[in-house]
């Protein structure tokens, strides 16, 4: 009878056991915000509940209905007015930093930002910093070694809505390279960007013509990268000089025989005349600077077709002074502030092109050390020498 009991009493027990795990299972499925599942076990005579939420396991004990502490407890109001205190920090530090560039439309460094608000703490003005760079408001450059904050307008936001912020470093690289540009292995270099990425990004700019690629006369394998409203500089295209990156002689020597048919039917003209001359005939479809000009008539100078001197202008009180007793062919006077201009005439002892003194033969001859008279080698068997003095004779038998 005892045996019984005690057998009967084991699976009473058992039973509760079960069904008090089901309810808890069902209740704890019912609760709002249930995740994860419950285990039981039992230990020293006792239930142990075990429920997973959200992988951190929450542990209960004893025979109570645990089906409210499954809740989710909404957040309390003291959070909430915390995160309202922040975003209103952040929302003036924002607003300020943007009001300080507006004063600054060509930008403020980094040193005047802080002192023009310095009433912000300096946690709360680098978080708006990082906030508006990432929503494309502030854009961020170095001048030399000094970090200078320059607003965002709204046609280049336009621009650059949907570039990533290794696009915008690749942009403001090759920006601060200005019209002489920035090839690929230097923008590497600064950019720590691999290869791969780097070419991503160059393809991506210029479909939306941010950027150019144009190609150096000084190094034709070589591409540089800049700005796509730039003019490249002389020193990338070779300027009026070269076209299609080739250097054009035949263009030059028109604009020599030109400039010297000027200068010689003139008689006397100054470097302005020659310009405006250059300008008004238009043989050049490239406008041409006096730069450029200068360098023609330079070397029409050098050739010896052109002669080239000074005159100092004669200022006001200088007219009465000429009228004085003086060598007129030794004039040294000082004319004071008077202004000097290089006036450019025909050469008064033309060097010609070709004469008998520059066209010697011994004097590009390889051989030169080995001729000697009576020798294998010998002005009397030269055939040059015989063509210059135009002997028209046969070389001498050795």
């Amino acid at each position: 009878m005892d045996s019984e009991t005690c057998v009967g009493g084991g699976r009473r027990r058992r039973r509760e056991s079960r069904l008090e795990t089901e309810n808890l299972s069902r209740t704890s499925r019912s609760a709002p915000g249930h995740r994860g599942a419950i285990r039981s076990s039992k230990v020293g005579g006792r239930v142990r509940y075990e429920h997973r939420v959200a992988d951190v396991p929450l542990t209960l004990r004893g025979r109570a209905n645990p089906s409210s502490c499954f809740t989710e407890r909404p957040p309390s109001r003291r959070r909430k007015g915390r995160h309202r205190s922040l975003a209103g920090k952040s929302a003036m530090a924002e607003a300020a930093i943007l009001e300080q560039c507006r004063l600054h439309p060509e930008g403020i460094p980094d040193q005047d930002l802080a002192q023009k608000i310095s009433h912000i703490p300096v946690n709360d003005r680098a978080q708006a910093i990082n906030s508006l760079l990432s929503s494309r408001k502030l854009q961020i450059y170095k001048d030399g070694d000094t970090i200078v904050y320059k607003l965002v307008m709204q046609e280049e936001a336009v621009k650059f809505r949907g570039l990533a912020s290794e696009d915008l470093l690749v942009y403001q690289i090759i920006q601060q390279s200005g019209n002489s540009g920035i090839w690929t292995k230097e923008l590497k270099q600064r950019s720590n960007l691999p290869q791969a990425q780097i070419t991503k990004i160059f393809k991506s700019l210029e479909a939306r013509k941010l950027i150019k690629a144009v190609k150096s006369v000084s190094q034709q394998n070589r591409k540089v990268y800049m700005l796509y409203e730039l003019e490249p500089s002389r020193e990338i295209t070779g300027g009026a000089w070269y076209t299609e990156h080739e250097y054009d002689a035949e263009f030059i020597n028109v604009l020599r025989e030109q400039c010297e048919k000027f200068i010689v039917g003139q008689g006397k003209v100054t470097l302005d005349q020659v310009s405006d001359f250059v300008k008004k005939t238009k043989l050049s479809h490239v406008e041409l600077g006096k730069e450029e000009v200068l360098q023609i008539v330079n070397t029409l100078v050098y050739d010896g077709k052109v002669d080239q001197f000074d005159e100092h202008q004669k200022g006001e009180g200088d007219a009465d002074d000429a009228k004085g007793d003086g060598d007129v062919g030794n004039d040294e006077r000082d004319y004071g502030d008077g202004e000097k201009v290089t006036y450019y005439v025909p050469a008064a002892y033309p060097v010609p092109e070709k004469s008998a003194f520059t066209s010697v033969p011994c004097g590009v001859c390889p051989v030169f050390n080995e001729c000697r008279p009576g020798g294998l080698i010998s002005p009397e068997t030269c055939v040059y020498m015989e063509e210059w003095l135009g002997l028209g004779m046969d070389p001498v038998d050795s």
